[in-house]
C-alpha cells in the first residue's frame, strides 16, 4: 500500500527549496520504492526546463496530482516501481536524450538532472 500524505505534510513539502525537494525525493523514492509521473492517452508528460526536454517526477501521488490542471487536466498520476525505473527508464530516457525535472512546483522545474545522475543518487540512497 502506498504512503498517503496528510495536508500538513503536503503543505510543508511544497514550501521546500528545489534542492531540499530533490533530497526529499531521493529519500522518499528509495524508502517507498516508487517514482510518480503524469500520463495521458499519448504517454508520459514532458516539460521544457533549462533548454532540456524533461520528464517531471514526484515522490508521492498527491504531489503529482497538484499538476493535473489546465493543459494537463486529462492526466493521471502513475506509479513506477523503483526497480523498473532503474532497470528500464534510466537507459530509455538517456537514449531519448531526456532529462528529469525532480519534484517541480508552481515556481519552477525543481532540480533538473540527467537520468544517470538520478540513478546514482538513488543507488547511493539504497546502499545506505
Amino acid at each position: 500500500m502506498e504512503y498517503q500524505l496528510n495536508q500538513d505534510e503536503l503543505n510543508k513539502l511544497v514550501q521546500l527549496t528545489p534542492e531540499q525537494r530533490y533530497e526529499y525525493f531521493v529519500h522518499a523514492a528509495a524508502d517507498l520504492d516508487a517514482i510518480w509521473i503524469l500520463v495521458d492517452d499519448e504517454g508520459f508528460v514532458l516539460v521544457s526546463a533549462e533548454d532540456e526536454r524533461c520528464i517531471p517526477v514526484w515522490p508521492h501521488a498527491e504531489l503529482a496530482e497538484l499538476w493535473i490542471d489546465g493543459e494537463w487536466s486529462e492526466c493521471q498520476a502513475q506509479s513506477i516501481p523503483l526497480a523498473t525505473w532503474l532497470e528500464k527508464w534510466t537507459s530509455g530516457l538517456q537514449g531519448d536524450e531526456l532529462a528529469i525535472a525532480v519534484f517541480p512546483d508552481a515556481e519552477g522545474p525543481g532540480v533538473v538532472v540527467n537520468p544517470l545522475e538520478l540513478e546514482e543518487a538513488l543507488q547511493a540512497e539504497l546502499s545506505d
